[in-house]
């Protein structure tokens, strides 16, 4: 079954990764001249360069994705890991793969002939000896340059790698317990209370974690700016038990930053509402639906012109907010039952995760559930 799942930037491909640690890139691929001469051995892309692109199909029919076309898949020279891949990312310019594992292990990969660039073992919660286990690595992002990548695990942690060196640069610590999303976003120093003498922009790493918070953090030193805790209603609180606490609060299992309104962030938490919010942790807009109350929203994602907000809930729906506005314009009724192949019961899995095409209207969903019968990702336009 999916575990993760990711559009490449161009939008010519999608990337998915399963349960059983295999990671596969799906799309039309046409080979090129260079490719037809070494034998489709990819050869055209060694330098990095040119990334995947190339070999993409500049006018792609997402009803007939496939994975034989590309060389290495081709001959079942796949990426994987040992374990399954439970998060990934691509770099801005398209060319490499960030996954994660849960057995702690993070990879890097060049899309275009699927070869491991780095491989960072036991990269959350390990401590370096033989028998000892890394921890889930559940969240990853490549930074703006592409040199350095951010990841969050079950160590309740997370950490910056640098890409040249393969060795953690920084640690983020200061969860109570799992990191469910991290991610870097560049913001004006006056947002985040900072003078404006270090320039014009400030790089922040912002983590949502199962204690109920969100924090900034400086993307330079590491110091912590702020914790955020979204207004989750009193009777859906829950106790989260942790090793080292126990909190009362909803897991926070999405951020997503947004370019419009400006200095803006979408914060979901798992109950039945989720929050437009400043960095500076004000409500600006709460998101509920009117037809029920009580259902959960247990994956999320926002379209690329920041107008609409997909929620999948766990009565299997998927609801649509208007960003703006935070009205639910529409409600498709048979979104689990679609993305999933249903359950030992024969009901539809719960979502659990949702991905959004980043040039056109197509929104994606999968099931990570153990008891479908296959693993299947369904998109809808």
């Amino acid at each position: 079954y999916i575990e993760s799942a990711c559009f490449l930037p161009d939008g010519r491909g999608l990337v998915t990764g399963s349960s059983d640690g295999f990671i596969e890139v799906w799309g039309e691929f046409v080979p090129s001249a260079s490719s037809k001469q070494d034998g489709g051995s990819g050869a055209d892309a060694a330098d990095g360069s040119s990334g995947l692109n190339p070999l993409l199909s500049t006018d792609v029919d997402f009803e007939k994705l496939r994975t034989s076309d590309l060389p290495y898949q081709r001959d079942d020279d796949l990426m994987m890991h040992d374990s399954s891949v439970l998060a990934m990312d691509v770099s801005h310019d398209g060319t490499l793969l960030g996954t994660t594992s849960s057995d702690g292990t993070v990879c890097v990969w060049k899309i275009a002939d699927g070869k491991l660039l780095r491989k960072m073992e036991r990269a959350h919660g390990g401590i370096g000896g033989v028998s000892d286990k890394g921890a889930a690595v559940t969240c990853i992002q490549f930074s703006p340059d592409g040199s350095k990548i951010l990841t969050g695990g079950h160590d309740s942690t997370c950490r910056e790698f640098g890409l040249l060196a393969s060795r953690m640069l920084k640690e983020f610590r200061g969860h109570k317990s799992y990191v469910n999303c991290c991610g870097y976003v560049v913001l004006p120093p006056s947002v985040v209370g900072r003078g404006s003498g270090g320039g014009s922009s400030f790089l922040v790493v912002i983590t949502a974690s199962a204690d109920g918070t969100v924090r900034l953090w400086d993307g330079r030193t590491a110091e912590p700016i702020r914790e955020i805790a979204p207004p989750v209603p009193t009777s859906a609180s829950a106790v989260v038990h942790d090793k080292d606490s126990i909190v009362r609060s909803k897991s926070v299992h999405t951020v997503v930053h947004l370019h419009s309104p400006p200095n803006a962030m979408v914060v979901i938490p798992r109950c039945d509402r989720a929050y437009l919010m400043s960095y500076s942790g004000d409500v600006l807009r709460t998101y509920a639906r009117d037809d029920v109350q009580g259902s959960e929203f247990l994956a999320a994602a926002v379209s690329p012109s920041n107008r609409h907000l997909f929620v999948a809930a766990d009565d299997g729906k998927c609801v649509v907010f208007d960003i703006r506005s935070g009205k639910a314009e529409k409600i498709i009724r048979s979104f689990a039952e679609e993305c999933s192949s249903g359950g030992k019961s024969g009901k539809a899995c719960e979502i659990s995760g949702l991905v959004c095409h980043p040039h056109r209207g197509f929104v994606g969903g999968y099931c990570s559930d153990k008891g479908q019968k296959r693993g299947i990702l369904t998109l809808w336009k």
